[in-house]
C-alpha cells in the first residue's frame, strides 16, 4: 500500500514551475517500489573446459527499488511532477533514475536520468513473468559467455536526457529523446551536479538521439499493440587500438490479444561500431490467463558477430522457457519457470575447447509491489 506523505523541497523545485498557475493542494509525495526474490537451479557441465566449471548449481538473488514520486495538476491543467528511483541492492550507483516531467494537451516532457524509448520496452511479447523471461530478465539461468539476449537496449541509456511523448492520435504516439552525453548519469560525474560540462573519455558516446513510434488498438475482446524505432550515437570517441565506434540500434515488436490469449514477437538489430561487432536478436512468446493464473512460453535467438571474441567468428545463443504465475493478492505475485539454454560458437570466437554450451534451469520467485 502506498503511503502518502507531505511534499517537501526534496522534489527538486517542481513546485516553482509555472509560478502564476498554482494548484490548490500542492504537490504530494507517494512512496512505492518493488522487491523481487528468486531461488534458481542451473544444471550444466561443471567439469574443466566448460563454462559451468567452478560454478554453483543453485543460487538466491533479489532485486529491490524504492520509488519516490510527487505530482500535482495546476489550475491551468498542466501536470507537473518528479520521480526518484532508489536502488535497494546497488551500492555503487544508488540512484537508478531521477527525473522531472510536465504533461498536458501537448503530450509529456521529462528531463533527467531515465530509460530511453527502446529501453523502456513499450511493447514486449507475452509469456514472461516478473522474474523470468526468454530474453533478458532479472534472472537469466545460464553460465553462457553472452549472458542474455537483450531486445530492450538503446544508445540513450540512463544518462541525463530529455524525452518527449506526443499525445495519442487515434492510437499512435511518437517518443523522441536526446542525450548530450552518455557519461553523465551518476551525480559524482562532471557536468551532472556541478560546474562545467560532461567529460568525453575514449569509448564514450555523446549527442545521442532516439525515436520510437507505437500503435495500440482495443477491439471487442481483442487488441493489438505495435512499436518500432531506432537510436543513434551522434559522436563517439574511439578507443585507441580498440575495436569500437558509432553504434545504432533498431527494434520492432508486435503483440495480439484474444480474450485470455496473447501472442507476439520482437526483433532488435545492433549496428555496433568497429569490425565484426554486429548482432541481431529475435523471438516471441504466448500466454494464457484465467483469473489469477497465467501460463506462458517464450523463446529467443541471438546471432552475434565476433563481439568480445578474438577473431572473425560467429556465436549464437538460444533460450526457451515455460513460465507460470499466480497473483495471490494486490501487489503479491508468485512465479516459476523451467528453461533450456544453448550456445554455439563457430570459428573459435571464444576458444576451441568451449565451442558449445547447454543448460537446464528451474526457478521459483516472488514480487512484492508497494
Amino acid at each position: 500500500m502506498k503511503k502518502v506523505l507531505l511534499g517537501t523541497t526534496a522534489l527538486l523545485g517542481v513546485g516553482s514551475i509555472a509560478g502564476a498557475a498554482q494548484a490548490s493542494d500542492g504537490i504530494k509525495l507517494d512512496v512505492g517500489g518493488f522487491f523481487q526474490t528468486v531461488y534458481q537451479g542451473v544444471f550444466d557441465k561443471k567439469s574443466e573446459g566448460h563454462f559451468g566449471n567452478h560454478r554453483n548449481t543453485d543460487r538466491l538473488l533479489h532485486n529491490a527499488e524504492v520509488h519516490f514520486k510527487g505530482e500535482t495538476t495546476l489550475d491551468n491543467g498542466l501536470t507537473v511532477g518528479a520521480q526518484i528511483e532508489l536502488e535497494g541492492e546497488n551500492a555503487n550507483d544508488q540512484i537508478d533514475k531521477s527525473f522531472v516531467y510536465w504533461s498536458g494537451g501537448f503530450g509529456r516532457v521529462s528531463v533527467g536520468s531515465q530509460d530511453g524509448p527502446i529501453a523502456a520496452c513499450p511493447v514486449f511479447p507475452p509469456g514472461a513473468t516478473a522474474n523470468f523471461s526468454g530474453f533478458s530478465p532479472a534472472s537469466w539461468g545460464s553460465n553462457d559467455p553472452v549472458a542474455s539476449n537483450s531486445v530492450c537496449t538503446d544508445t540513450v541509456s540512463n544518462s541525463q536526457s530529455v524525452k518527449y511523448t506526443t499525445p495519442n492520435f487515434a492510437g499512435f504516439q511518437l517518443i523522441l529523446a536526446y542525450q548530450p552525453s552518455a557519461n553523465a548519469e551518476d551525480y559524482t560525474q562532471a557536468g551532472v551536479n556541478g560546474s562545467g560540462t560532461p567529460t568525453n573519455p575514449d569509448g564514450t558516446a555523446h549527442h545521442n538521439f532516439a525515436a520510437y513510434a507505437t500503435y495500440s488498438y482495443a477491439g471487442d475482446g481483442w487488441g493489438v499493440d505495435w512499436g518500432g524505432g531506432g537510436s543513434w550515437q551522434g559522436k563517439f570517441n574511439e578507443t585507441e587500438g580498440g575495436n569500437d565506434g558509432h553504434t545504432s540500434t533498431y527494434q520492432t515488436a508486435l503483440t495480439l490479444t484474444f480474450g485470455g490469449f496473447g501472442v507476439g514477437g520482437i526483433f532488435e538489430y545492433y549496428n555496433n561500431g568497429g569490425d565484426d561487432n554486429n548482432a541481431w536478436i529475435g523471438g516471441g512468446g504466448l500466454s494464457y490467463g484465467v483469473d489469477a493464473w497465467t501460463v506462458g512460453l517464450q523463446g529467443s535467438h541471438g546471432s552475434y558477430d565476433a563481439t568480445g571474441g578474438t577473431g572473425s567468428g560467429h556465436r549464437t545463443l538460444n533460450r526457451v522457457i515455460v513460465t507460470g504465475s499466480y497473483e495471490m493478492g494486490p501487489g503479491v505475485l508468485l512465479d516459476a519457470e523451467l528453461g533450456y539454454t544453448w550456445f554455439k560458437d563457430t570459428d573459435n570466437t571464444v576458444d576451441e575447447d568451449r565451442d558449445s554450451y547447454h543448460a537446464f534451469d528451474v526457478g521459483i520467485g516472488s514480487k512484492f509491489t508497494f
